[in-house]
């Protein structure tokens, strides 16, 4: 007797042991039990989610001689003529190799008879989306005035390609990709029922390259069984999948982290050599860029443990930004495009690692990645400063002035930060008005609550909603050099409200504000928005927080039914005047021991020159 494959072997006779289409099975029986079975079903869905195998169970329960049932009883000799293809009144029509209009009027000219041997003649037309219109035309009749003892039911992965006039005479249901979870419910199964010895790991990672459908993880597992007999490891499943491995993905996204593109295209020629398609490397890579965003941002609601239990993976994934992320993934996207139809796999993902890694001053990745140092830095900075001991607080009409004591002074520079006034240790006084002028400034002189107040009352849903939409663009702006810079800073920020001419932008780090209400850097920032959106716009920035409190106020006030809404006055410890502060070009000349407190305190750090 021939070898009957494993996917023949298990396939569900009655609709309990079907995975993964409760919502499909459960209409069905319902249908079946109550005798309102329809003359015409259309099963649509991706390959190998149990179409077929759902039309034979179908075509079982309603010539079962015990029916109505909800499932068939599988032992009847209807039941079991059926499951063996003995009884040839349920007969499956392969429309791939069946499509011309002779095939179907044979089936329309045949339908008249009665069945033979059981209630209902049943026709299974796989893959019908393969008929030509002509066998469309003629099976239409057919499908809308048919004999009370015939059953069509057509299985398809392609509806779109069904004319509607079929689809309104059948009813409809969509299967959907089966889970990992099911998927690996099924194989655990069946591994204990055939005595295949596997890895977890390995079990899982099946379920995981069989992308939702049963019948191809089962094909896998099948063929697994035949590469290795005795014992299946993940490493065999990779092998016979042509996939890479999850180390060696690790090692090539490590690489384009570490920007060495040396590195990367080694271990990429290292895969190739060992057989691996150009292609599923691209893919693998992106499938990972992917599972770190999904990890980030939404958690493992697919299932997949063997890469979100990995320790490695977790480090790596808090260690890159949704930035760089989505930087790496739209080059991968458009590597594998060129890919697909060039002869020169290869070096389109060549050249994909060398944008991922370029170094050289004002490239797309050499920016975001000294942006990543950067707020690394300042996060590392912003950790030490809250557990520094020397640090105290001295509140003073909601002003916090920060006093740090030196134990020993710093050689050869000697960098003052703000110290305590003489006249305060004398006669412990807490500082008059001009002296807390001195630290903070008027800040109404750059906030002005009058601007605030206009784009409120005036504001503009549609424009607010374009600029966010088209916000990207910023980064896309032709502008380089410092321009880049600051374009890249604004795609942080949120449009929070527009009347058009004027917009409230807002931003998580107060810092930041400060920095973008420079006059210098405001004519800056203004020129990438007119070449950008293509008109003039002034802007102020705001913290996220502090603008939410006065759109509460607004909103109380609006509920009241006032207009021309007047507000209070802005007040923020952490927001300074800088009406008067040019931004310092060459900050970055400076030590680094002097940058890193300029980081740290802003405008208190005052170095002696």
């Amino acid at each position: 007797m021939s070898y009957k494959a494993l996917y023949r072997i298990h396939r569900p006779t009655n609709f309990t042991e079907v995975a993964g289409q409760s919502h499909i099975t459960t209409t069905l029986q319902n249908a079946l039990q109550s005798n309102t079975v329809s003359h015409a079903y259309l099963f649509s869905g991706p390959r190998g989610t149990g179409k077929t195998s759902i039309a034979k169970i179908f075509a079982k329960a309603v010539n079962c001689e015990h029916a109505p049932v909800s499932n068939p009883c599988n032992k009847c000799q209807n039941c079991l003529g059926i499951q063996d293809g003995t009884i040839s009144d349920v007969i499956e029509i392969d429309a791939a190799s069946n499509n011309g209009v002779d095939e179907i009027r044979e089936i329309r000219d045949k339908v008249k008879y009665l069945p033979g041997y059981v209630k209902y003649k049943v026709y299974i037309i796989d893959e019908v989306h393969m008929l030509s219109p002509g066998a469309f035309n003629a099976l239409l009749k057919t499908l809308e005035e048919p004999p009370a003892h015939v059953i069509f039911i057509l299985c398809t992965t392609e509806p779109q390609k069904i004319p509607l006039t079929i689809h309104s005479r059948c009813q409809r249901f969509d299967f959907k990709t089966i889970s990992n979870a099911d998927i690996l419910g099924k194989l655990h199964e069946i591994i204990l029922k055939e005595e295949i010895t596997i890895d977890e790991d390995a079990l899982q990672q099946i379920a995981v390259f069989a992308e939702g459908s049963l019948r191809d993880a089962i094909s896998l597992l099948d063929q697994a069984r035949a590469f290795s007999p005795e014992y299946i490891k993940i490493d065999d499943v990779n092998q016979i999948c042509g996939a890479v491995s999850f180390e060696k993905q690790m090692e090539i996204i490590d690489a384009i982290i570490a920007m060495d593109s040396t590195q990367a295209i080694k271990a990429m020629d290292g895969l190739i050599a060992e057989g691996k398609e150009v292609h599923k490397i691209a893919v693998s890579l992106l499938d990972l860029f992917r599972n770190i965003l999904m990890y980030k941002n939404v958690g493992n609601i697919d299932g997949n443990d063997i890469v979100f239990d990995n320790e490695k993976f977790r480090s790596l994934a808090k260690s890159i930004s949704n930035r760089r992320v989505f930087f790496n993934i739209e080059i991968l996207i458009k590597a594998i495009n060129e890919i697909k139809w060039s002869n020169a796999p290869r070096l389109y993902l060549e050249l994909a690692f060398i944008r991922m890694t370029d170094g050289e001053i004002a490239s797309d990745a050499k920016i975001l990645n000294e942006i990543e140092r950067l707020e690394n830095r300042l996060t590392e900075l912003e950790t030490a400063e809250r557990t520094r001991p020397q640090v105290t607080e001295i509140p003073k009409e909601d002003v916090v002035l920060l006093k740090v004591k030196q134990e020993a002074p710093v050689e050869p520079l000697d960098v003052v930060f703000p110290e305590e006034d003489p006249a305060l240790s004398e006669n412990d006084d807490q500082p008059d008005e001009e002296e807390i002028k001195d630290y903070c400034g008027d800040i109404s002189n750059t906030y002005k609550i009058e601007f605030v107040e206009d784009v409120l009352n005036n504001g503009n849903r549609d424009d607010k909603a374009y600029l966010n939409e088209n916000w990207y663009r910023l980064g896309k702006t032709h502008l380089g050099g410092t321009y880049r810079q600051y374009a890249l800073k604004l795609e942080s920020g949120t449009v929070a409200a527009s009347s058009f001419k004027n917009v409230i932008l807002t931003f998580a780090s107060p810092s930041v504000c400060n920095e973008l209400m420079k006059p210098n850097v405001k004519e800056i920032v203004k020129e990438v928005l007119y070449k950008t959106f293509e008109r003039k716009i002034e802007y102020i920035a705001l913290p996220e927080d502090l603008f939410m409190g006065i759109v509460d106020e607004f909103s109380t006030q609006w509920r009241q039914g006032k207009r021309n809404i007047k507000l209070s006055p802005i007040v923020c410890d952490d927001l300074r005047d800088v009406s008067n502060k040019i931004e310092q070009k060459t900050i970055e000349e400076e030590p680094k021991i002097i940058v890193d407190a300029i980081d740290l305190f802003g405008d208190f750090v005052k170095v002696k020159k």
